[in-house]
């Protein structure tokens, strides 16, 4: 049989490919842009009524699926491993329960999980047309679909001709494949915020630290976005990018040549990341574009990999920072607020690489300045993301915490001094409580 008679004969509709699913089976989405379409989860969850317990697991959703609603609970249980701001409701009102995982971790994860609980398994992802030779490409988002390939039952590709062929470890033949059903979906383009003139000040003590050929990793949001045009402003050269999530602004990084890779030590001259989130123009950068590899996060992601580049800058948010240095960036408190992520993949990844720095970033207050991020103790419930034996730089709008080789007391007042200045005072008193000075 050739190829295209194989597309042909599992080609069929999202109502049929959702007969793959079984009573009992646990099924994955991809993160982001390789989430299926509406129309493929929809048709799962109409089966509310003939099935029964299955799981769900997703990563960092944006389609408002009718399975997230509350009467299919009793049917379909939900797990997230990154939530975003469409489904952090979920973790608030016990709808769903978080998988805690490193992005680098995540296929270990589920082969740990299916060690532990056995269930049948299965797989839906979005992919580009097939080329002449019956190759699918995963396009802009492989954070771990290619981890799958091994471990599903079953594995279903939603055909979509806006999302564009890549480079790197991302074909894979139509023969891998169960179903194929077919979307004309617009790529999504999450709205950014303007940034705001405490962004400001943040990104340009971000970038007062950033030295001729750094290699970066950072994400998206105002801060990032911010980051990455005053680094096209700034006269910097020979940098590279090494990172999970595709930077936006990566096209005029290298239209100006601010960025050519040129001194990386892995994949010399090309940009190697695991997902891109961002704007068309973003999108239309990275497709067919030879300098731009996406590989899973499993190998982009991978500590020794990471670290093996010299000068690695690794830039991340956090939601509070404690007095000596806890870095607290998916929960407030109880509630999750994203997951885990890659910050700490790319924190101790650019901790051992040679020349590299962690920078983490946040405003200095909270809810219209009423709350210090910079706080005696993580709040009660919060989620540690970074142990302080790795936090290496802390930024806020105030300025620039270094705390590379500072002990605890050291760490503490130099916190305080990037920190709002009406928090100083009660945070001084905290810090000589806690630490006895």
């Amino acid at each position: 049989m050739s190829w295209r008679d194989e597309y042909k004969s599992k080609s069929c509709s999202h109502e049929e490919a959702a007969k793959l699913v079984h009573s009992g089976d646990r099924f994955f989405t991809p993160l982001g842009l390789g989430e299926p379409s509406t129309a493929m989860i929809d048709a799962i969850a109409d089966r509310k009524d003939e099935l029964k317990d299955i799981e769900y697991i997703s990563v960092l959703q944006y389609h408002p699926y009718k399975i997230f609603g509350p009467e299919c609970r009793e049917t379909f249980k939900l797990i997230c491993g990154f939530y975003s701001k469409l489904t952090m409701f979920q973790h608030m009102d016990g709808s769903s329960t978080y998988a805690p995982v490193q992005s680098s971790s995540a296929g270990h994860v589920i082969r740990e999980r299916q060690r532990i609980y056995p269930r049948r398994m299965g797989m839906i992802t979005q992919v580009s047309p097939p080329d002449e030779h019956g190759y699918v490409s995963l396009g802009l988002d492989l954070f771990y679909t290619p981890d799958m390939f091994d471990q599903v039952d079953w594995f279903v590709a939603e055909v979509n001709p806006n999302m564009p062929r890549t480079y790197g470890n991302t074909h894979y033949h139509v023969s891998r494949f169960d179903r194929f059903v077919e979307t004309n979906e617009p790529l999504f383009c999450p709205p950014l915020p303007e940034p705001s003139d405490i962004d400001r000040k943040i990104a340009e003590n971000v970038v007062s630290l950033l030295r001729d050929r750094d290699c970066l990793q950072v994400g998206i949001g105002a801060v990032p976005g911010q980051i990455s045009k005053l680094i096209a402003e700034s006269g910097l050269k020979d940098l590279g990018i090494h990172t999970e999530m595709a930077p936006m602004g990566t096209r005029q990084l290298v239209e100006k040549g601010v960025v050519n890779c040129k001194y990386k030590q892995t994949h010399p001259g090309k940009i190697v990341m695991a997902f891109a989130f961002g704007d068309q123009d973003l999108y239309d950068f990275l497709g067919n574009n030879p300098m731009v590899e996406f590989y899973s996060a499993s190998y982009c992601n991978a500590i020794p990999l990471v670290a093996r580049e010299k000068n690695v800058v690794a830039m991340n948010g956090a939601v509070e920072v404690d007095l000596v240095g806890t870095i607290c960036s998916e929960s407030y408190g109880d509630d999750m607020r994203s997951g885990t992520g890659g910050q700490l993949d790319f924190v101790i990844g650019a901790y051992w690489s040679e020349g590299g720095r962690a920078i983490n970033t946040l405003p200095s207050t909270a809810k219209g300045g009423t709350v210090s991020r910079i706080v005696p103790y993580p709040t009660q419930g919060s989620r540690v993301t970074v142990p302080r034996h790795y936090a290496q730089y802390v930024v806020t709008e105030y300025g620039i915490a270094d705390l590379s080789g500072r002990d605890e007391r050291e760490r503490a007042l130099a916190l305080i001094n990037i920190a709002h200045p009406k928090f100083r005072d009660e945070l001084l008193q905290a810090a000589r409580k806690r630490l006895r000075f």
